[in-house]
């Protein structure tokens, strides 16, 4: 009689691939959720703070300048470091700096004191989206490159829909520091658990499996031969595209920083929205922000998926998404009502941040192994335009009116899209010249 134990009957098992690669992203969202909660503080309470510390809109816009210098100064050292050290340690040093110097902010008591408190706090943040950039290019195949990058420019979006409610709420109970100390301390925290829980390469991480290390392997990142060629930024520098993905984020960047910097003082300035009523109307922009900004990841990979090179599936797509955007800011100025003017805003918000998000997925397209030193390269640049905008638009502000900066923003975005339309996506830059 034939045996027909179950222990003599083969089973075959599969192995499935883990997703450890998703739990890092999810991380690296969160990271960059408290980078801009942090900012969102800042700009929140930008009533308050003039107020007890006796400073004017245009000294408050000297003190998002100074945090944007320290940010661009820093940016190629950053990416240096990050291509050096990895995006475990880059990233904790980064927000372990960035939270003690959020936490210094609400201590400070002078001008003089923000200034260089905001401008150390602008280094300490500069390493962040270069290493979240490298950490996405390591551990995710191309193919998943657009999706992975909307995660770092969504969870930096969310915060302003999250953020303005609570601040409000806190400083409207406790006063305006608190939110800084709370802050400081949600990033310390977040710091111990990603150094804790993930690591810059997946072959390092104990609890990826084989298959999703072949998996992940399918990229052209991680095939790119490693190493930094002698006289690298002299050969990058006479490349038309990487001159030109520098003009797309400064275009990019000009019009997202304004309103990360000016947004709730604009609604009471020029729309006399109150301040516990600019909670709500301050979140409705980067709702549709956060939104546009997940889907543009998906959009794009689902373009690349169907055949579509890597210029129609990311350069179009931003040069589609800043033309709507600069059409919105326009018809933001003639808005007859407050409720208009936000959703135009709104629009204006999320296409821009379409763009931002795939400019990251471009560099990783053009940059391969060197993809820290060409979003180091964009990102300062973007924070060029951010270091200009925060003291130009009250200025411009005072002498023609808020519209005036709206428009003028509006115009900046014809630049991007000349920069988008010149980038050769489909070309890694050329490092043999």
């Amino acid at each position: 009689m034939a045996n027909t134990e179950p222990s003599t009957i083969v089973r075959q098992s599969v192995v499935k691939r883990t997703n450890i690669r998703w739990i890092g992203g999810t991380l690296v969202l969160i990271l960059c959720l408290c980078a801009y909660l942090d900012r969102a503080v800042f700009s929140v309470t930008a009533s308050p703070i003039m107020k007890t510390l006796h400073i004017s809109a245009v000294q408050f816009g000297m003190l998002t300048t100074i945090f944007s210098v320290g940010y661009f100064i820093f940016q190629i050292p950053g990416s240096i470091l990050v291509e050096r050290r990895g995006s475990r340690v880059m990233l904790t040093i980064s927000l372990l700096l960035w939270s003690i110097f959020t936490i210094l902010t609400g201590a400070v008591g002078s001008l003089a004191g923000l200034v260089i408190v905001r401008f150390f706090f602008g280094v300490g943040e500069a390493p962040l989206f270069p290493a979240g950039n490298h950490f996405y290019a390591n551990w995710f195949p191309k193919h998943e490159r657009g999706r992975s990058n909307s995660l770092m420019n969504g969870g930096a979006f969310f915060s302003n829909v999250i953020g303005p409610p609570i601040i409000v709420a806190i400083v409207s109970a406790f006063g305006w520091r608190s939110p800084f100390y709370l802050c400081g301390l949600l990033g310390i925290l977040c710091a111990v658990i990603w150094f804790i829980s993930m690591r810059s390469k997946p072959e390092q991480h104990r609890l990826v499996n084989k298959q999703e290390l072949a998996y992940i392997k399918d990229n052209d990142f991680a095939n790119s031969q490693s190493g930094v060629p002698k006289g690298q930024w002299s050969v990058f520098l006479k490349q038309r595209s990487f001159w030109m993905i520098a003009l797309g984020y400064f275009s990019t960047l000009w019009v997202v920083q304004f309103f990360v910097y000016w947004l709730p003082y604009y609604l009471q300035a020029a729309r006399h929205i109150s301040f516990k009523s600019m909670g709500f109307y301050t979140s409705v922009p980067w709702i549709a922000m956060t939104i546009a900004v997940l889907v543009a990841g998906t959009l794009s990979d689902a373009l690349m998926k169907r055949g579509k090179s890597k210029y129609v599936s990311r350069n179009v797509v931003c040069v589609i998404s800043l033309l709507i955007s600069g059409i919105a800011l326009v018809l933001s100025t003639v808005a007859s009502s407050a409720i208009g003017n936000i959703l135009w805003i709104s629009l204006a918000l999320g296409m821009a941040g379409v763009s931002q998000t795939l400019a990251w997925s471009i560099s990783t397209d053009i940059g391969q192994q060197y993809t820290s030193t060409v979003g180091g390269w964009m990102n300062m640049w973007g924070f060029i335009a951010a270091s200009i905008v925060p003291t130009l638009a009250p200025l411009l502000a005072k002498s023609l009116g808020w519209n005036a900066v709206l428009l003028v923003n509006a115009g900046i975005t014809l630049l991007g899209i000349i920069g988008y339309l010149a980038i050769n996506s489909n070309k890694p830059l050329n490092i043999k010249m």
